[in-house]
């Protein structure tokens, strides 16, 4: 071969690579999300009270609003507006008919034909971090004793500070793909005296923790802007008047709290009509749970009966929502 095709070969070549290179760094194409998700779990939470705290408070960094507990009244769903249904709820995404967790007794457990998100993403992604963070117990040690069986991590009992503190290491040093964590304080606080100044001072503190958490994670997604992070602040249900009691199915008790960092429908913050029942126009817990599980990837599958759909969905799903958990239990 003579040297003038050799040259000619050799530009061929490096224009080949040239131009790989040029199309290479043009390629536009970005590694997929990763999905993380923090539950917050406020018990004893009213957001009326909450609001009273003034305008400066953490939770309206936040896109939230009223939302429903206990079921449809005098239907199938209709649930004890009591702590262990209203979580158990949140955390499977169907009414008590269907878990079967329908008080605070500690010998109920969570029926295994509708298991909680920890099972369900365990199943579906075998190699994520998951944890159970709570101040009340029996969330840990009894409903889901057999069910959350295969997380990463699990601690009951914390008061809420060591829950915020371990929270806080496990955004820091673990992959902390979903996390549900409880703080009980406020309602202990409501439980003893009502709304007065001891629960006006849980819930400020109830702030603060909030307001660490979501600096955390937002630090956290700003050096890992491959991360996709849901966040969702909750109650597991309202109180009566006096904040003495829950339990019953007032329209005070059945009112709790949704708040999350991504945006909703804008027909579940405003009122509506679903049901002739003013609260059915909200969000109800049951949405917590399919929100979270198509976040994180998951096909919703028609065989799980869950009584909810997503918070960011398409219109006109409220009276689905509303009436949904009317179906008989299989």
């Amino acid at each position: 071969m003579s040297i003038s095709k050799v040259v000619r070969l050799l530009a061929l070549i490096a224009a080949g690579l040239l131009l790989g290179l040029l199309f290479k760094g043009c390629d536009t194409r970005q590694a997929p999300l990763q999905p993380k998700t923090l539950i917050i779990g406020m018990e004893g939470v009213q957001l009326q009270r909450y609001e009273e705290l003034g305008g400066k408070t953490n939770l309206r960094r936040l896109f939230y609003g009223k939302a429903y507990t206990g079921g449809v009244t005098g239907h199938a769903s209709e649930q004890a507006t009591n702590s262990g249904p209203g979580w158990m709820t949140l955390l499977t995404g169907v009414w008590a008919n269907k878990h079967r967790v329908t008080s605070n007794a500690e010998s109920l457990r969570v029926d295994p034909l509708f298991p909680s998100l920890f099972k369900r993403l365990r199943h579906a992604l075998p190699n994520a971090y998951l944890a159970s963070i709570v101040n009340w117990s029996p969330i840990n040690t009894a409903y889901l004793l057999e069910d959350a069986r295969g997380n990463n991590v699990r601690e009951s009992g914390l008061s809420d500070e060591q829950v915020t503190t371990r929270t806080l290491d496990i955004l820091e040093h673990t992959p902390a793909d979903f996390t549900f964590i409880q703080l009980d304080e406020p309602v202990e606080a409501g439980n003893a005296s009502g709304f007065g100044s001891a629960y006006l001072f849980a819930l400020r503190e109830a702030d603060d923790r909030l307001g660490r958490l979501l600096d955390k994670v937002e630090a956290r997604a700003y050096k890992n802007p491959q991360e996709d992070w849901l966040l969702i602040v909750c109650s597991s249900d309202g109180s009566d008047y006096q904040d003495s009691s829950h339990g019953e199915v007032t329209e005070q008790e059945k009112t709790a709290l949704i708040a999350s960092n991504k945006p909703w429908n804008e027909e579940w913050i405003r009122p509506g009509i679903a049901d002739d029942t003013p609260r059915h126009a909200y969000a109800a817990l049951t949405s917590v749970a399919p929100t979270v599980l198509r976040h994180m990837g998951l096909d919703l599958l028609p065989e799980w009966e869950l009584d909810g759909t997503p918070l960011p969905d398409v219109s006109g799903a409220r009276n689905a929502r509303a009436t949904a958990g009317d179906a008989k239990a299989r």
